[in-house]
């Protein structure tokens, strides 16, 4: 079993509050570019919501590979998973970071890897 750590783009109340009665916030619209590709590249709007300070590290979850992080994430078990944050279920938009540092964004089908290193552009 390896560890994953997690990492989700999630909104304060007021954040909530703000997109609920003004429309969408700059996070809020990065959040849906990036969930809502459907195959199109997105390292970069995900390199860019990093930067910004978007993305959370809110767990930590115990696995064998991607496919079984994307499980657990989703329905368990519980010991598996080493909450920091709140979170969602693990799901599109949502960076795993393994245990050799790669990350992962989980895609419409499965994983793509995404370079977050200062030099990518």
């Amino acid at each position: 079993m390896k560890t994953f750590k997690i990492f989700q783009i999630n909104f304060t109340d007021a954040e909530v509050d703000v997109i609920n009665s003004n429309g969408a916030s700059g996070k809020y619209v990065l959040r849906m570019k990036i969930e809502m590709a459907y195959g199109k590249p997105v390292g970069h709007l995900v390199k860019e919501a990093f930067a910004k300070g978007y993305y959370e590290h809110v767990s930590n979850i115990t696995a064998d590979d991607l496919d079984g992080v994307f499980r657990v994430g989703n329905i368990g078990p519980e010991e598996n998973i080493e909450r920091f944050a709140p979170m969602h279920s693990v799901s599109v938009g949502d960076v795993v970071m393994d245990e050799d540092g790669m990350y992962h964004m989980v895609a419409s089908f499965g994983f793509e890897p995404v370079d977050l290193s200062e030099e990518a552009a």
